[in-house]
């Protein structure tokens, strides 16, 4: 379970400091074991055991309290992260990210977009004109090793006591704005994921792209056995169109470029 690095150096505690109380927080229970090797925080199975080991396990299996699953006792280790205001963690493929508050750049694309997003909620006629759009709200796929932190997510209706574990069988549309050091995963890993999901639509606001070295925003949809069968791609400064039940043209004309 490793934590990424962090994008700058903020007041509050250092990454040691959480690395520390995190592992001391895990509860490792079973065949398992918590490590900090060179600043990455490692669960590890311990899977190589004699064959007396395994026969001594099994004969105390019928007896032995129930040993929780990898998935939940990185979530009970999320779950206890006390992070400094403005920082985010996710668990993205079984391990525990931890990211300092967005740059102000960033933070302006999500709420140029934000804002669109509202509009279109709010035109008469529209096929979201019932939606809630929200800002860092989690989404749990326990069965993929995920619980993510979009940027944006459009759920279908107002929803109080939102419930992370329904969140992405309702959703309409994520949206995730890259930071230098997360782009790789909202590139890959997150695709894989929304994907996996079922996602109808995956707005992807990428200030550094590897194709082409620029801003660009990449849709993608039509999610079908894991993987996003329609994309569609613009650079910034130009228009990119969601479809239905948006029917929206979004402006990425006020996206800062570095």
């Amino acid at each position: 379970m490793s934590i990424t690095e962090v994008d700058a150096q903020v007041a509050g505690p250092s990454r040691w400091d959480t690395l520390l109380r995190l592992v001391q927080r895990l509860d490792p229970t079973g065949d398992r074991r918590a490590e900090i090797i060179e600043g990455v925080l490692t669960l590890t199975d311990l899977t190589e055991r004699s064959e007396a080991a395994r026969q001594m396990s099994v004969a105390r299996a019928e007896t032995a309290p129930r040993v929780p699953s990898r998935w939940e006792v990185v979530l009970r280790a999320w779950e206890q992260l006390d992070l400094p205001e403005g920082w985010r963690a996710e668990i993205i493929e079984g391990d525990i990210h931890i990211m300092t508050p967005p740059t102000n750049e960033h933070g302006h694309i999500v709420s140029l977009l934000h804002r669109q997003l509202i509009v279109e909620t709010m035109r008469p006629g529209s096929g979201a004109a019932d939606a809630e759009v929200y800002q860092a709200i989690g989404m749990r796929l326990p069965v993929l090793d995920n619980h993510y932190i979009p940027d944006l997510l459009v759920l279908p209706s107002p929803a109080p006591g939102l419930d992370a574990d329904q969140v992405a069988a309702d959703a309409l549309l994520v949206v995730e704005v890259t930071s230098k050091s997360t782009a790789h995963k909202d590139r890959k890993a997150k695709l894989w994921g929304y994907a996996h999901a079922g996602i109808p639509l995956y707005l992807l606001v990428d200030r550094w792209d590897p194709e082409t070295g620029q801003g660009e925003v990449t849709l993608y949809s039509d999610p079908a056995d894991g993987v996003y069968t329609t994309i569609a791609k613009t650079a910034f400064g130009k228009e990119i169109r969601l479809p239905a039940p948006f029917d929206l043209t979004v402006d990425t004309s006020g996206f800062p470029t570095d």
